[in-house]
């Protein structure tokens, strides 16, 4: 591993250019993608607005935050930044808050997957992804048009503390190969990763990275 390599956008950064020089054939994507994505969840990264602000060329950002009470308001001021820095912003499970602001397109929760089709139809350029968390999520969502989907837990995450005592398994590097393997579709690779480990997938195939906590840790800029 270089030193390059030991940031997380680094390895984001060595995963996408292996895919696109090696994978996108034989996807249905031909669409480049960012190699990596801040999740958002201000209970977990406190300030969003600093990673963001710390995130370079080929990053992008999905909004969740699905329980904050101000939840409009914090995406409207992320939503400024990502446009004044150029950085796909995403709004996750809300169709008419990313219309409302502009955002560059949104992510689905699983449940929510089956209104990619009435939403392409609406928003042809809009970027579409989605949450699956196993083989028949994956599958699925190659049948829809979908850009690319988040697949998780990748590693053991405090976002589910299940994993974290193997209450519940995680995907870790043979899930993910299994995945890639299963679908059509670019994948990024959520849950637990952080530039200690996420080098361990650098080959399986993913098109990128997706992390919250793991931008606690000094991420560098993607070129």
């Amino acid at each position: 591993m270089t030193q390059r390599e030991s940031t997380l956008a680094g390895i984001a950064n060595r995963l996408n250019q292996d895919y696109w020089q090696n994978y996108w054939q034989d996807h249905k994507n031909t669409q480049e993608l960012p190699a990596l994505f801040f999740v958002t969840d201000q209970q977990a990264v406190p300030y969003p607005e600093k990673v963001i602000s710390e995130l370079g060329h080929g990053a992008g950002v999905i909004f969740r935050d699905y329980d904050h009470p101000s939840r409009t308001a914090l995406c409207e001021i992320l939503a400024k930044i990502c446009r004044k820095k150029n950085i796909p912003f995403l709004v996750a499970g809300d169709i008419f808050l990313a219309e409302k602001l502009g955002a560059f397109g949104v992510h689905l929760p699983e449940k929510m997957m089956m209104q990619a089709g009435d939403i392409r139809r609406k928003h042809a350029h809009w970027m579409i992804t989605a949450a699956c968390h196993d083989i028949n999520s994956v599958k699925k969502a190659a049948r829809l048009p979908i850009d690319a989907a988040l697949i998780a837990p990748v590693f053991p995450t405090y976002s589910h503390a299940e994993t974290l005592t193997g209450a519940q398994k995680t995907l870790g590097l043979r899930g993910v190969q299994d995945m890639v393997k299963a679908s059509r579709l670019p994948l990024y690779g959520l849950g637990g990763i952080s530039p200690m480990n996420g080098h361990e997938l650098i080959g399986s195939g993913l098109v990128g990275l997706a992390a919250i906590r793991g931008f606690r840790s000094t991420q560098g800029s993607i070129t």
